[in-house]
């Protein structure tokens, strides 16, 4: 493996140049290293990396299910599977079918791994419709489950709490640190946990009506 010709920083396009003119034995050892820079598609150089993958769909496959193994990061692997796998054709989506499976059976609340690899999984025929609905309507109910518990009183602190800082946003915005001393952590992580639940809500809606159509 020749790392000289991995990128050094988040902004080294040379480097996809570089490795753009190699011969393909040469990439293919470097693609685990590649990978790597999926773990954030804000980095300026993420998309020219998945770009540059797409041409060895089929060696970059099984690592990609290594990284499904490790499911710690579901960041990741959510842009992993919104960002390089939706190009990939059927017959190298099947063979991550069960890596696939198990990201389904999960629950990713906070990066909709989940939902992105039941989508998958069903855009390439790799589940039943019947399985897809009883998937999404567990996961729905299961975040229904988690929303409930928070109180009318909670909810209109945290409206309120949203008002304010989308008001100083607008108008001063050296106010916002003020802003966040005038709340407890745990209220602002609260408020945050449930904004999350009711965005992901929203995205199983969209999504069984994207499915069932």
């Amino acid at each position: 493996m020749n790392i000289a010709n991995l990128p050094t920083d988040k902004h080294d396009f040379k480097s996809i140049e570089r490795l753009s003119c190699l011969e393909e034995s040469e990439v293919i050892s470097l693609i685990p290293k590649l990978l790597e820079w999926l773990q954030d598609m804000n980095w300026p150089i993420a998309t020219a990396v998945a770009d540059l993958l797409q041409t060895y769909k089929t060696q970059t496959a099984p690592h990609v299910q290594a990284v499904f193994l490790l499911r710690e990061d579901t960041e990741w692997i959510s842009n992993i599977l919104n960002h390089l796998m939706d190009e990939w054709d059927s017959g190298i989506i099947s063979t991550l079918s069960s890596g696939l499976h198990s990201l389904a059976q999960a629950s990713d609340i906070y990066a909709d791994s989940d939902l992105l690899a039941v989508e998958l999984l069903w855009k390439h025929r790799l589940i039943e419709k019947d399985a897809v609905s009883i998937l999404l309507e567990t996961k729905m109910s299961d975040t229904e489950g988690l929303i409930n518990p928070f109180t009318a009183e909670q909810k209109a602190l945290y409206q309120t709490m949203e008002n304010e800082r989308l008001h100083i946003l607008d108008t001063d915005i050296t106010q916002i640190k003020n802003h966040l001393l005038n709340y407890s952590d745990e209220t602002h992580g609260q408020k945050w946990e449930l904004e999350n639940l009711l965005r992901r809500h929203e995205e199983i809606a969209a999504t069984i009506t994207r499915m069932m159509e």
